[in-house]
């Protein structure tokens, strides 16, 4: 196909959607500021380097973080600004997650006309299952990055379910993440009680799952990862009030809690 794209950041998820996207795309570009990142996707066959090209779209599939008691949204708006200052009629999609709000936001900001919000879903424990081809949620800012950003996406055989504004899309992949978050703390919030009252949690979760409505999470090591405490935060601030929410944050802290004494006491 004779379109440009770029791939910006090349971390866990950009260098297999970068991938992915070069068997169809034949100009592809893989961006990022990292040299370990670039010297690693070049080992995998990317055509990838600190210094971003013209392209017709750009991919953002950089980190976000919550660190110091906020969202952090920096590497998004850094890498909005310098597609748009390279080609301000460029398609921006971004796969990365984003707080509620801030697609429209940048948009506002640096005038980009063509959007569209695509998070990704991809998961490392079964790629061959949830890899970079699979059911997405797509908003975007217009109808004509709607258009745009169907051929993308239809050309990558990656289908889409479309909503109506780029801020459901940003924030169904939250509210995603916070679903799993919310199983996991209950999960281990009945291992709790379970242990108090001399019962065995595996059992107990064998047998509320044999009902057809019951899917019970293990209770592991507490609730960790790149993704699931930022989630669920990022979620947060949108109401920060949400019981729920903010309950089952406080109750992963005491599971961890609770199993950090267990450990140091079978020391």
């Amino acid at each position: 196909m004779g379109l440009t794209t770029c791939v910006m950041g090349l971390g866990n998820i950009g260098t297999p959607v970068v991938q992915h996207i070069s068997k169809i795309y034949k100009q592809t570009h893989g961006y990022d500021i990292s040299q370990e990142a670039i010297k690693i996707a070049k080992q995998n066959g990317i055509n990838a380097s600190n210094e971003l090209t013209h392209a017709d779209i750009y991919v953002i599939a950089v980190n976000t973080w919550f660190r110091n008691g906020h969202s952090d949204m920096s590497a998004i708006e850094d890498c909005t600004k310098k597609a748009i200052e390279l080609n301000p009629n460029a398609l921006i999609c971004y796969e990365s997650t984003l707080v509620k709000g801030t697609a429209r936001k940048l948009a506002q900001k640096y005038n980009v006309t063509n959007m569209a919000v695509c998070p990704h879903r991809w998961w490392k424990q079964e790629e061959d299952k949830h890899g970079v081809v699979q059911i997405r949620v797509l908003g975007t800012l217009n109808k004509e990055s709607q258009t745009k950003a169907l051929e993308f996406y239809n050309a990558l055989g990656i289908p889409t379910h479309i909503v109506s504004s780029p801020e459901i899309a940003e924030i169904s992949k939250l509210v995603e993440n916070t679903y799993f978050y919310l199983r996991i703390a209950y999960a281990q919030e009945l291992k709790l009680l379970c242990d108090k009252n001399q019962l065995d949690f595996n059992e107990l979760r064998e047998a509320v799952n044999t009902k057809w409505n019951v899917d019970m999470a293990e209770a592991r090591d507490g609730i960790g990862g790149e993704c699931l405490p930022k989630d669920i935060r990022f979620l947060i601030d949108s109401y920060p009030t949400a019981q729920l929410l903010n309950g089952a944050i406080a109750s992963d802290n005491v599971y961890q809690t609770e199993l950090a004494t267990k450990n140091q006491q079978g020391k």
